[in-house]
């Protein structure tokens, strides 16, 4: 599992063009990944492991070569339970810098033990970014999570100028498997030198080693997203900002963990109301992350408890576009509001799978426009976002493009 904090610097800078440097000293650091921040023109977050749980982690961050260092709040270690003691997991890291100016150059290093890692650039966007690329893939939960590499490899491979990448949920196959999360992000390494991750939460992140329904604390502790979730939900869902687009990920793992979060729905239906209200007062466009789609699922044509409680909304601040995932399929629907076809309406596209897993049982619905199953061998999808439009595109790995649409957006 160990990735050398040399190597991953040695991917940023080399991906900005920047010149690469040999580290002095060694600091005691796993698995260093940037995670999207709440904005990211006045925001930066970064997150790293170790297994030993030390409190001596410092961040310090300035302008290049400036003498004004500041010092970022690092959070206190978070190691999930040991699920497998032949597996135990790591503690997990996160320094959030905030209060930065956009479109700005700077640098940060990690000190511990009295020693630090050499500067490591990043930059801030402009505040009304409104033309850049997002990388996005389904379910990467797999048997072999090589194949989600290589997926991972394609998809950057044709996709280098790609700001950051979203996982839509099922990361991995089992929550609390460690095993499989060292394998996801070993696998992963080629995005995560990079460019920023967005999780969304997905169902398998909340199953426990017996496949009981279970709170996903290995999930929660990983990924240091944007605070300001829903009540009783921290880690579980979010939103940020990206130049001019607001994305939100949501929870929609209600069947699996509403007996320790008796009033989820109620609370994410609130939260979500008054998240959109802002971003809509900011003139903000705005894409939705869920992983469970709102229709039942396996499906019959009823709206489940996510689209019961979610379309209402989404429908009041015209959201243009949803991408969700779950049933390992592609399929974009016609533009819908109030749960039937309309001329201006939610797009939801449903992303596919980028493990090996496949679902034989997934059913084109009535309001697809385009369906498509890749039982042959898994996909990705790219997000354009131009000033007027987002521009998705659907490929398989061996460049086959499944299927392109432009989506129309208002501010």
């Amino acid at each position: 599992m160990r990735k050398l904090l040399t190597a991953c610097i040695t991917g940023i800078m080399s991906c900005m063009g920047l010149p690469i440097w040999a580290a002095d000293t060694q600091v005691p650091i796993d698995n260093l990944v940037q995670i999207v921040s709440e904005n990211s023109a006045t925001a930066f977050t970064v997150s790293w492991q170790n297994d030993t749980a030390r409190k001596d982690y410092s961040v310090q961050y300035r302008q290049p070569g400036s003498t004004d260092v500041q010092s970022a709040y690092v959070t206190e270690p978070k190691r999930p339970p040991v699920y497998d003691s032949q597996n135990p997991p790591t503690n997990t890291y996160g320094a959030y810098i905030k209060k930065l100016k956009p479109d700005t150059s700077y640098e940060y290093r990690i000190r511990a033990d009295g020693t630090a890692t050499a500067w490591i650039p990043f930059k801030t966007t402009p505040e009304q970014l409104n033309h850049y690329k997002v990388l996005v893939f389904g379910d990467s939960q797999s048997v072999d999570y090589s194949i989600w590499g290589q997926t991972a490899q394609t998809a950057w491979k044709k996709t280098p100028d790609a700001a950051f990448f979203i996982m839509m949920g099922d990361i991995t196959d089992n929550g609390q498997a460690w095993y499989q999360w060292r394998s996801w992000y070993e696998n992963a390494n080629v995005l995560t030198s990079h460019i920023p991750i967005a999780p969304v939460l997905g169902n398998h992140e909340a199953y426990s080693l017996h496949w009981k329904f279970a709170e996903p604390y290995t999930y929660k502790a990983l990924f240091p997203v944007p605070y300001g979730g829903p009540r009783d939900q921290n880690r579980l869902a979010y939103s940020f900002d990206y130049g001019d687009v607001h994305y939100v990920s949501l929870n929609t793992d209600y069947e699996e963990i509403h007996e320790n979060h008796p009033n989820m729905m109620e609370n994410e239906a609130q939260w979500l109301d008054r998240d959109l209200a802002k971003a809509t007062q900011n003139k903000k466009r705005i894409i939705v992350l869920m992983h469970r789609p709102p229709w039942d699922s396996p499906y019959h044509g009823a709206l489940d408890i996510n689209g019961k409680t979610f379309m209402p909304i989404f429908d009041k601040y015209n959201v243009p576009l949803v991408f969700t995932a779950h049933e390992h399929c592609y399929a974009r629907t016609s533009p819908v509001k109030n749960n039937r076809t309309a001329a201006a309406g939610t797009i939801y596209i449903t992303t596919g799978r980028s493990g090996t897993e496949t679902w034989d049982a997934s059913v084109r619905k009535r309001f697809d426009e385009v369906y498509y199953n890749p039982m042959d061998m898994p996909m990705y999808l790219t997000l354009l976002v131009e000033p007027k439009d987002f521009v998705v595109t659907a490929y398989k790995t061996d460049g086959t493009v499944i299927d392109t649409t432009r989506i129309k957006t208002t501010t």
